[in-house]
């Protein structure tokens, strides 16, 4: 039998290799059934608001009575069978319509899956950035999947990877330990303290900026490389590339010992530089050559905003924390990237977009500036000490 770690390990591997597909194509098999980029943009928007909603009710839940598992097990359950209405949106008359409540209700029933599974890990004191590495191979090979089977098959085939993977997600929640239970006497004031620690709004900034403009970026990269000439199998090996950066990144950062605060600026300022090349230059050798750089800024972020996170929330409120990162933080700004960045690609075109999403990367850039102030630097050092 597998240990914790290894079970763990699985389930992101599952998770990301299953969820490639979804993520990276979604907007291109949208193109195909003839929608605007304001339409996808909105989709993205649902996709993305739901799971705002959802979160922190997960979350509760899941500290209140200890039901992390059964939230998953739901989670990937529902999740297998919702997914399959996107395919049927090309055989109806009108097709937006039943992807707005498709993707309605597969953002509420998917969206605690993340966030759990990141509380339950540092909850039981494993290396985050172990584990996650393990969903960023996942990724990277489940590109050059996609890629293969879209130069087989249609593209509605990446909703049925998804399904599938969830099915096979189920079997491996199962196996997972149960949590504890924790009736913790003091929930709501330790919500109010987690909501009100300055600190943990200033990351919830950080992460709304920087998550819109990465979720945007990411969501239209498979119509920017149409867009350029290039080919479906462009788009595979590029997230092939990106995923080896995130992996290194994520198996090597606790021998680095970079602090959260220069991972999560250092983030950033990839983010700048790889959507100027995306606009500027736009060759596919330039596209190939930045992908590793994004990789590397995708782990270094997300390592610095889960960590906060983590150290930030009552040790009660741990996947409520997460919870909230993802719905307040990550989603508000993936709702407002995607839908923002569907409305821009119609006004200027999909590679000029990239300009816009690299300014906000700059703007993000100079908000994280604020966790090397005095007082921030000062926390940092005091949690590095007790850890």
């Amino acid at each position: 039998m597998f240990g914790a770690k290894r079970q763990y390990q699985l389930l992101y591997f599952v998770f990301f290799a299953s969820s490639n597909g979804f993520a990276v194509f979604r907007n291109a098999y949208f193109e195909e059934l003839g929608l605007t980029g304001g339409q996808m943009g909105l989709l993205g928007a649902v996709l993305v608001v739901g799971g705002m909603i959802a979160q922190p009710l997960w979350g509760g839940l899941a500290d209140r009575f200890a039901a992390s598992k059964p939230i998953l097990l739901l989670a990937a359950g529902v999740a297998s069978v919702v997914v399959l209405a996107f395919p049927l949106a090309g055989r109806v008359p009108d097709p937006f319509l039943l992807l707005v409540l498709a993707t309605a209700l597969l953002s509420v029933v998917r969206s605690p899956i993340t966030p759990i599974a990141n509380a339950m890990i540092l909850s039981k004191g494993l290396d985050y950035g172990q584990v996650r590495a393990f969903g960023s191979i996942a990724f990277g090979l489940g590109s050059l999947v996609i890629g293969w089977l879209l130069s087989r098959f249609a593209t509605e085939i990446v909703f049925y990877v998804y399904a599938v993977g969830m099915v096979v997600l189920v079997g491996i929640v199962r196996g997972l330990p149960d949590t504890d239970t924790d009736l913790t006497p003091d929930l709501r004031r330790e919500a109010v303290d987690l909501l009100t620690n300055r600190r943990f709004l200033l990351l919830l900034a950080v992460a709304m900026l920087l998550g819109g403009v990465s979720s945007a970026g990411s969501a239209y990269f498979s119509v920017y490389v149409r867009a350029i000439g290039a080919g479906d199998g462009l788009t595979g090996t590029a997230w092939m590339i990106k995923t080896v950066g995130e992996a290194v990144i994520f198996l090597s950062m606790a021998k680095i010992g970079l602090t959260n605060r220069t991972q999560l600026t250092l983030g950033a300022t990839l983010y700048v530089g790889t959507y100027l090349v995306y606009a500027a230059v736009a060759t596919e050798a330039a596209i190939l050559a930045v992908q590793v750089v994004l990789g590397v800024g995708l782990a270094l972020y997300y390592l610095a905003i889960v960590n906060f996170a983590h150290r930030f929330a009552p040790e009660g409120l741990t996947s409520t924390g997460q919870a909230v990162l993802s719905a307040l933080g990550l989603g508000t700004g993936r709702a407002l990237g995607q839908l923002g960045a569907g409305t821009v690609m119609d006004m200027v075109g999909v590679q000029s977009m990239y300009y816009i999403l690299s300014a906000g990367a700059a703007a993000a850039l100079l908000l994280s500036l604020a966790f090397h102030g005095p007082t921030l630097r000062r926390f940092d050092v005091l949690a590095n000490a007790g850890q």
